[in-house]
């Protein structure tokens, strides 16, 4: 005989409340009555348990992605490892069901768990990942019509939800309970001669929902939104199909590539370590997505907010923007929001940390000797670390603590500046000081003057040292850096391999190198058959004197002593300083910089729809440290700044594609102020997640521009800009000064 029983959620809550669940589930229907009745009677709020269901059904989902990755969710934690879930809705989109092979529900689980908000089934499972006992409620928003079919092995259970009244949203849910018994299967008597009993087949187990949706969902969007919440599900903890088709396929094309003990507060307890995963292909999204289980907790077009982390925003747009896709697996220990949307308050400090930590990992031990994931970002690399390079080359003094542990950073040794906070300086010591380049480390002495390497390498003495980026620059000041155009040969081996062991420079290799860098009396040859020491020699090439006038007269400039007092020059146009200064040398070239840099803001504006802004040049106004200004309409330029001389002197040299693209992207930041002081007030203006991704799209307006020739490439006007120019040196700050000092005087 089938078992009824039948009720209302604020009910089993109710009674919870007080106290009285464990006598009201084993009661008869009268008898419940009289339990409601005299807990309603008790209550000083009459309706409160109407009151928390609704809060807690309509205030947790912002999409339908929430409901869905919550019922997956616990058909995730029901299944033993590897099972199958299914997810399959009708043609007309107006049901979906979501069904596993889990171990099934009794009915006190049902009445006293599943149908009670903030109870869970799952404590003390250490493999669960629901906790708070409420994602089932979830559903309701979305499905006020829900049918649960479980099975144990001890039997079977049927239960139907219903709405109340007149919503949504809607005031309360009636639940039936049927049970269904499972009866062994007998053998089958026809009377025959008798047959050996059929072994006893093991029960099947597990749990049906079918939801009836208040708007129906195409079977395309059902698969793309059960995709978005666990598409990076591990296939080893279940296999989960959509209409058939197995949707959890992209977690075989990530990696691991760092890993970082977390750590939660106050007690400082470790609760497991998050992982960082990097790969790209299909079902991997160019952003970082954070994940727990495998389940979409939250996606980041911009992992890393904030100028204190602006190194890290770069590199991880460069690493996006070739298509690769970042995912960080939190621990189950870390906890979330109730919407399971975001970390929860308590612990975000902790996992921002661990995140920014595991991502410098990954960077200086992982991505660097990657090759694949070098050509494809080998550009936007070599442009972060160009600024390096340039500082280096032009004397400048490094404000870097020496290196040192990712994790472990001397608080003595730090060194922050007004533009470089202390985990930016941090990060990029390690960019400096991390092996990236392979070479050849010869004794001078051995090797006869304009003798070939190749042919002498079996009687000189060579070492292989992987050397940093700080290495080789300390290697060209002392003029004994070399290129080697290909790996030399070896006995055995083919001129196409490398034939000193390695393939690349080790990550574990910055630790217990012997004599880093060259000896005296030491050559050091670069190998230049890897993406970045290709960007680093082109870098070198482009700042050596040759034979052309215009690099013989910039070699020649005088260059800003570091730590050099300020020369402020107040804000001018270009036909001020050529009726003002036109007698210091080198105020020719500033007017062509200013001509290039007039033609970039002209095509920017064009292809973003904004305003030309004026272009105006000062020195030292707003510290030594910013290139650019902008007053909400126009943008100046710091003549005084090294990295902008730098920049403005390679780019009037030649057609040099590195310094025009950081250019570029100094006038996009200005103009990016700009577009946005127009309407947006102040301080909202500065920079925040909204600005980068205004950024970002300004520059991909740009570039969409420029490919369907809409706005003509602004290189061409380099050779227009040239056109005239006897030197490309530009003039000294302190001339500069003086000249604008005195015509004050004289007005």
């Amino acid at each position: 005989m089938t078992q009824i029983s039948y009720g209302l959620f604020s009910e089993l809550l109710l009674v919870r409340i007080h106290g009285r669940a464990e006598a009201y589930l084993q009661a008869s229907s009268a008898e419940r009555l009289a339990l409601v009745a005299a807990c309603r009677s008790e209550a000083t709020v009459p309706d409160l348990a109407q009151r928390i269901l609704s809060r807690t059904i309509y205030a947790q989902a912002s999409s339908r992605i929430g409901p869905l990755r919550e019922l997956l969710q616990n058909a995730l934690d029901a299944s033993p490892p590897g099972a199958r879930i299914d997810v399959r809705s009708t043609e007309d989109g107006r049901e979906i069901s979501v069904t596993d092979q889990g171990r099934g529900m009794s009915r006190t689980e049902l009445l006293a768990d599943l149908l009670v908000p903030f109870r869970s089934g799952k404590a003390g499972e250490p493999d669960a990942i629901g906790e708070h006992g409420i994602g089932f409620f979830s559903a309701l928003e979305i499905a006020p019509w829900i049918e649960v079919v479980t099975a144990t092995p001890l039997g079977g259970h049927r239960l139907l939800v219903a709405p109340l009244g007149a919503g949504p949203p809607y005031e309360d849910f009636s639940w039936t309970l049927l049970s269904l018994h499972r009866l062994s299967p007998a053998p089958p008597d026809d009377g025959g001669p008798a047959r050996a009993p059929a072994p006893p087949r093991r029960p099947t187990t597990g749990t049906s929902v079918r939801l009836s949706l208040a708007q129906p969902i195409s079977r395309p969007a059902l698969a793309a939104e059960v995709t978005a919440a666990v598409g990076l599900v591990d296939p080893a903890a279940a296999r989960i199909y959509v209409d058939g088709a197995l949707v959890n396929t992209a977690r075989a094309r990530l990696r691991r590539a760092a890993e970082v003990p977390l750590r939660l507060p106050p007690s400082g307890a470790l609760c497991g370590a998050l992982e960082l995963l990097v790969g790209r292909g299909d079902g991997i999204e160019p952003q970082l997505t954070i994940t727990q289980k495998g389940l979409t907790v939250a996606t980041r077009i911009d992992p890393f907010p904030g100028p204190e982390l602006g190194l890290h925003r770069e590199l991880a747009r460069a690493i996006t923007a070739a298509g690769f896709g970042l995912v960080a697996e939190l621990p189950l220990g870390v906890p979330l929001n109730k919407g399971r949307s975001a970390v929860a308050a308590s612990a975000s400090t902790a996992v921002e940390a661990a995140l920014v930590a595991a991502f410098e990992r990954f960077i200086l031990r992982d991505a660097l000797y990657d090759r694949e994931l070098l050509r494809a970002v080998d550009h936007r690399l070599s442009s972060v670390l160009d600024r390096f390079v340039h500082a280096a080359l032009l004397g400048e003094t490094l404000m870097i603590a020496s290196a040192q542990g990712v994790d472990e950073l001397d608080p003595a040794a730090r060194t922050p500046t007004v533009a470089a906070p202390e985990q930016v300086i941090r990060f990029a010591s390690g960019l400096l000081d991390a092996p990236l380049f392979r070479s050849l480390v010869v004794d001078a002495g051995q090797r006869p003057p304009g003798a070939a390497l190749s042919p002498l390498l079996g009687q000189l003495h060579v070492r292989s040292a992987p050397l940093t980026l700080r290495e080789l620059l300390q290697a060209h000041r002392a003029g004994v850096l070399r290129p080697l155009e290909t790996a030399p040969p070896g006995p055995g081996r083919s001129a196409a391999r490398w034939p000193l062991g390695a393939s690349a420079a080790a990550p574990g290799a910055a630790a217990g190198r012997e004599a880093p860098g060259a000896r005296p009396g030491e050559l050091v040859y670069l190998a230049l058959d890897e993406p970045l020491a290709q960007a680093f020699w082109r870098r070198l090439a482009s700042e050596g004197a040759a034979s052309q006038p215009l690099e013989a007269a910039a070699a020649a400039a005088p260059t800003r002593a570091p730590g050099a007092a300020p020369c402020p020059m107040p804000r001018t146009s270009r036909d001020a300083l050529l009726t003002i200064a036109a007698e210091v040398p080198g105020v020719r070239a500033v007017a062509a910089a200013m001509t290039v840099i007039e033609r970039l803001d002209a095509v920017i504006s064009e292809s973003a729809d904004l305003t030309p802004s004026p272009i105006w040049v000062h020195q030292d106004l707003y510290g030594p440290d910013e290139m650019a200004h902008t007053d909400g309409s126009g943008i100046s330029v710091n003549l005084a700044s090294s990295r902008v001389r730098a920049l403005l002197t390679a780019v009037l040299l030649r057609d040099d594609a590195i310094a025009f693209t950081a250019l570029t992207d100094l006038l996009l930041h200005e103009k990016t102020h700009v577009s946005l002081a127009s309407y947006v007030p102040r301080p909202t203006a500065e920079h925040g997640t909204s600005f980068y991704r205004r950024k970002d799209w300004m520059r991909r307006r740009l570039l969409a521009a420029i490919a369907s020739g809409a706005v003509a490439d602004p290189m061409r006007w380099l050779a227009v800009a040239r056109r005239g120019l006897a030197s490309a040196a530009l003039p000294a700050p302190a001339e500069l000064s003086r000249a604008f000092q005195s015509a004050a005087a004289a007005a």
